[in-house]
């Protein structure tokens, strides 16, 4: 399987649960640092007259646990919208982490399938979660002001124990699983080579819709900028903010595109189908929501299915693969785009402290779904149109075939009459 085509780490004779806290160890000492580093750097910049430095921890805490899609309360403040672009260079670094552990804790594959093959790595990889988050999770409810609310914790569970699969998954591929093994392995990766198709295909038509909407409000956009202080500046320290907001933002546009819409809070439901007023803060991407667009604009979820429809048709090779994986191949590639679509469903969505945006962003149980069904139609009419391409190509070809006997048996005929001609003169 592909999912395996990297160098395997050396089998050490470490115990499961000492390579699990080592792994913890190095993990913290990347993401603790950093978020002392960045929480020292607000206060200089921002408050540091104003509040003690004693509150950097405290702020440091608070931001590990937004990343992780917690919920906090500061400054009077609710916060609990994670930034998307940190909190997936995390999740990367705990399934990389994972990786190694599942790598390290087992060499063999006899190994594994014995009856107790699965006890190191499960082991090292309980004990890896629990070492990072328990100390810090504590330490975000005691002195960061987290609130552990229902939602902030699914999110959290959600976040730990999809890196940890897909870890897995990068170690040891989808032989593990108890019925993805049981595919043809070809079906597997040509539904991993699809799907990689389609999430660039979503990408493109993201930035094609922000590039529209810019376009159809830059009178608009120039305006709220003019009404901060230094318009250059707000515009710079804006841009930042969105790009650490990026994959939120980026999966905020398809659920807005595929009608599920985004949520702004007292501001009400903003999709392709539905328009509200608003308000919403100075912050570019946010002014794009509400108000009304051209009625062309009501064809944008054409763009998802044309996504799933191109993402089977381009190339012989590519659709041919495709035809072999079939529907099987069709319906796993859903599932890779839903589940992943889900992950960043959980991110987009949360507080974002004042003006009424105390529930801001798309559903987190409907617009996967959605933006999944859009795709999976494209997909689902693309392998329809590669099949009757197929039929049809297969019909001409026995029709050829049928032309050329005949062709064969009436020269054969005409041969055989010649041969006989001359005896019938004698």
């Amino acid at each position: 399987m592909e999912w395996m085509h990297t160098s395997p780490l050396p089998r050490t004779n470490r115990h499961p649960v000492l390579l699990g806290l080592l792994e913890a160890f190095r993990l913290d000492l990347i993401i603790v640092p950093v978020a002392f580093l960045l929480s020292a750097a607000f206060w200089l910049i921002g408050l540091s007259s104003q509040l003690q430095y004693s509150i950097i921890p405290e702020w440091a805490l608070s931001l590990w646990a937004i990343v992780h899609g917690l919920s906090v309360s500061t400054i009077g403040f609710d916060f609990s919208l994670p930034p998307g672009l940190v909190t997936v260079v995390v999740w990367f670094l705990l399934a990389s982490a994972s990786r190694r552990l599942v790598e390290s804790s087992v060499d063999d594959d006899e190994e594994f399938s014995a009856p107790d093959g699965w006890k190191s790595p499960v082991l090292a990889l309980a004990t890896f979660v629990l070492a990072y988050a328990g100390p810090l999770l504590t330490g975000a409810l005691l002195f960061g002001e987290t609130a552990m609310t229902p939602f902030g914790f699914l999110r959290f569970l959600l976040l730990l124990v999809s890196a940890v699969a897909a870890g897995w998954l990068w170690a040891r591929g989808v032989d593990d699983l108890p019925v993805l093994r049981d595919l043809d392995p070809d079906t597997v990766d040509c539904a991993r080579a699809v799907a990689k198709r389609i999430f660039w295909g979503l990408l493109a038509v993201t930035l094609i819709a922000i590039g529209i909407g810019t376009a159809l409000r830059w009178d608009a956009l120039t305006t709220s900028m003019e009404n901060y202080s230094s318009p250059l500046s707000a515009t710079i320290g804006l841009l930042v903010v969105q790009i650490l907001f990026a994959p939120g933002i980026l999966f905020s546009v398809l659920s807005w595109i595929a009608g599920s819409g985004v949520n702004l809070g007292a501001g009400g439901l903003s999709s392709v189908f539905h328009s509200v007023p608003g308000p919403v803060p100075d912050v570019p991407v946010l002014q794009l929501l509400p108000g009304d667009y051209p009625d062309w604009s009501l064809a944008a979820p054409a763009l998802l299915v044309l996504v799933g429809l191109l993402s089977v048709v381009l190339g012989r090779a590519h659709a041919q693969s495709v035809l072999i994986a079939s529907w099987t191949g069709i319906g796993l590639t859903a599932l890779i785009v839903f589940v992943l679509l889900q992950l960043l469903a959980l991110i987009a969505r949360g507080a974002m402290g004042p003006l009424g945006l105390s529930d801001f962003g798309p559903s987190a149980l409907t617009s996967a779904a959605a933006v999944t069904a859009w795709v999976g139609l494209g997909l689902s009419a693309g392998l329809a149109l590669t099949k009757l391409s197929q039929l049809q190509y297969t019909g001409e070809a026995d029709d050829d075939l049928h032309t050329a006997d005949d062709r064969h048996t009436a020269e054969d005929t005409r041969t055989v009459d010649t041969r006989e001609r001359p005896e019938d003169s004698d």
